[in-house]
């Protein structure tokens, strides 16, 4: 397992979403560029930053190691991100982000918490 935090992340949600059951891709005539869990990977990832969809592919793309344990030879472009995130289910998007932080916490990793009351400000 790797010493820093986002590759050991990258690792860790790859495995989930190896065991997720989640096709490679949404059909038979998709592009084939980008599969479901390359975009995902990136997605939980971006989530993990808390950053947005123009900084995760940014910061991605002078990443090489993360690239090479997603597999990716170019980095898709935000949008391409954006989109996936509408397509894919909610349930099982907040399902494996779930999953995946709870290993997180068993990993002994600390994870910031936040909440937000009614008047909507941290």
């Amino acid at each position: 397992m790797s010493a820093n935090r986002y590759i050991r992340f990258i690792e860790l949600s790859s495995g989930v979403i190896r065991n997720s059951r989640i096709p490679l891709y949404s059909s038979k005539f998709s592009k084939r560029t980008y599969n479901q869990h390359q975009l995902l990977t990136l997605l939980l990832l971006k989530e993990y930053m808390s950053e947005d969809y123009r900084d995760t592919t940014e910061l991605a793309e002078i990443m090489d190691s993360l690239l090479e344990k997603i597999h990716l030879d170019q980095v898709p472009h935000f949008t391409t991100i954006h989109k996936f995130c509408h397509r894919i289910r909610s349930f099982t998007f907040t399902r494996l982000l779930n999953r995946l932080m709870k290993l997180f916490y068993d990993w002994g990793e600390k994870i910031p918490c936040t909440a937000v009351d009614s008047s909507g400000i941290r």
